[in-house]
């Protein structure tokens, strides 16, 4: 790539289209299986699970009982993991039990795109 002559990097237009098909006319609820419910509660239990345990990472390897047994540096490495494992357990893992249940992304092209970095990896649940 060529920055000097005014070449940039743009993302690819992209349409969703996956929640205006034919098969989404109606009503939506008539659709969800107990398949769909059970990964749609996995998805809030697993949230639940990663933001408590991150939190109580956090808490322990802080509080001042156990500060005087970690060093500072180490300590600050896995209060960042923590903190990055808490934020994606806040902002992107419960955005997946709606297309879990949905079998669609009813979210937009934008928060599409935000999740699957946030992710660093593809969704969860691809359709």
């Amino acid at each position: 790539m060529d920055l000097k002559a005014g070449k940039h990097l743009v993302a690819p237009a992209i349409n969703n289209i996956s929640c205006t098909h034919n098969r989404f006319a109606g009503h939506f609820f008539h659709q969800i299986g107990p398949f769909d419910v059970l990964q749609a509660l996995f998805i809030v239990l697993l949230t639940f699970l990663v933001i408590s345990a991150n939190l109580m990472v956090i808490l322990v390897i802080n509080s001042r009982r156990y500060a005087a047994y970690i060093h500072p540096q180490p300590r600050y490495l896995l209060t960042s993991l923590a903190l990055n494992d808490l934020a994606i357990g806040l902002l992107i893992i419960p955005f997946s039990a709606l297309p879990a249940l949905l079998h669609c992304w009813p979210y937009g092209e934008i928060f599409c795109q935000i999740q699957v970095t946030g992710a660093g990896k593809a969704p969860l649940l691809s359709f």
